[in-house]
């Protein structure tokens, strides 16, 4: 998910608890007027709980007034401000590291989100996912069941994220607030997983008791977080009867969903067309990115450790060509380093075959690049498709050219 709309995501999170279903499906969310009477004690916290990052955003009915949500920039392990941490966790000697906090090159379990679903709610490209076998390795060695997993990210999350509120506001002001927290999920999921969500919060603590009453917790759709935020954003020209296709494409789920603008002060909303997703987010292209590396190195790909492994994935390619690229691009090449314990005592040069290998490095051509992208691309092009049809069926006319679907 793009950094541009890591705010707009948890700030919508936070202010769906503000929405009203009526009876023909409309949904409001005025963001002024947030703040009544009853609610002047209460601090809505937000959590973006995602397959690859998570984010928290806070705020209390002073600062839904003010039009202020406070999002989470700090993160332990990390002196760089980030609009989320990684959702990773690695079990060392008794201690659990989550986020920033771990070492590079450690062997860390990602993807965990997944292991809520049932096998047969998953596709077969993430069955048999190398993060998805190695979550599924962990829950071996650790004993641990998906629950318990999740449940170890939010604890260390939560703890982090009322050290950060307390800072702000004061460990009295906070001991006097209720909370209301609202956590994000995938359209797609079924009662189950979110069954599952609900217990592992239960977990990790975040429903405690407290001496200011009781912590609520709610459950909001990510298309749904993400539509609310995306038309509320200042400067959108949006009018009644405007109908926006969403697509919000996280590191493992893809959810799309069609919504019909019914009135802009405040905004209203009607679900114009049912909801579909799909699993076939950021993390296979990952996937496929590491295949290729692999392919093209062959036997030298093995000598490489985790750490190695790491240091590939996590440098040239997730920090500069993986945001960077773009399909039918002409680039140029696209270079990769490999670590030096992959040649050994062999040549860093191998000129035999494209992509070439220049003193250890990988030069890339934008086809090569294209190829790791090509199956979630499809994936998402397919939803994309199926939800303007649909839509278009119901003689619904979606938003066209900057608006016809607003990718977040």
């Amino acid at each position: 998910m793009p950094a541009s709309r890591v705010t707009s995501l948890s700030a919508s999170a936070l202010n769906a608890l503000n929405a009203q279903n009526d009876a023909d499906g409309d949904v409001t969310w005025p963001l002024q007027g947030l703040r009544v009477q009853d609610d002047d004690d209460q601090l809505v916290i937000g959590i973006d709980f995602g397959t690859t990052f998570s984010g928290v955003a806070w705020a209390t009915p002073e600062h839904f007034e003010a039009d202020q949500i406070n999002l989470i920039s700090a993160w332990p392990g990390t002196g760089r401000e980030e609009g989320k941490a990684p959702t990773e966790l690695l079990y060392d000697e008794g201690r659990t590291m989550w986020g920033y906090t771990i070492p590079g090159g450690a062997d860390t379990v990602r993807g965990f989100k997944l292991l809520l679903l049932h096998d047969e709610d998953l596709t077969e490209d993430i069955k048999a996912s190398e993060f998805f076998l190695r979550a599924r390795r962990m829950l071996r060695d650790t004993g641990k069941t998906p629950v318990g997993l999740i449940a170890d990210y939010l604890r260390a999350l939560w703890q982090h994220t009322m050290d950060t509120i307390s800072k702000a506001l004061g460990d009295f002001v906070v001991d006097g607030l209720r909370f209301h927290v609202v956590i994000t999920v995938p359209a797609i999921w079924k009662a189950y997983a979110r069954q599952s969500m609900q217990d592992a919060a239960k977990s990790a603590g975040i429903l405690k008791s407290r001496k200011a009453g009781e912590t609520t917790l709610s459950f909001v759709p990510e298309p749904e977080a993400a539509a609310l935020s995306t038309l509320c954003e200042r400067g959108r020209r949006i009018k009644k009867g405007d109908v926006y296709v969403i697509c919000d494409a996280g590191g493992g789920t893809v959810d799309l969903i069609s919504y019909e603008v019914k009135d802009t002060n405040p905004i209203a909303m009607r679900e114009a067309v049912e909801g579909r997703g799909g699993l076939c987010g950021g993390l296979l292209i990952d996937e496929a990115f590491e295949a290729i590396c692999k392919r093209r190195l062959g036997r030298r790909w093995d000598n490489l450790s985790k750490k190695g492994i790491n240091d590939v994935m996590r440098g040239e390619w997730e920090q500069y060509i993986k945001p960077q690229f773009k399909p039918g691009s002409t680039h140029g090449d696209w270079i990769v380093g490999i670590p030096a314990e992959a040649f050994g005592r062999s040549n860093l040069d191998d000129m035999s075959k494209q992509p070439y290998i220049k003193q250890g490095r990988i030069h890339f051509r934008d086809c090569d690049i294209e190829q790791a992208f090509t199956s979630s691309f499809a994936g998402i092009d397919a939803l994309v498709d199926k939800q303007i049809q649909k839509a278009k069926q119901e003689s619904l006319q979606v938003k066209s050219r900057e608006s016809s679907w607003l990718a977040v």
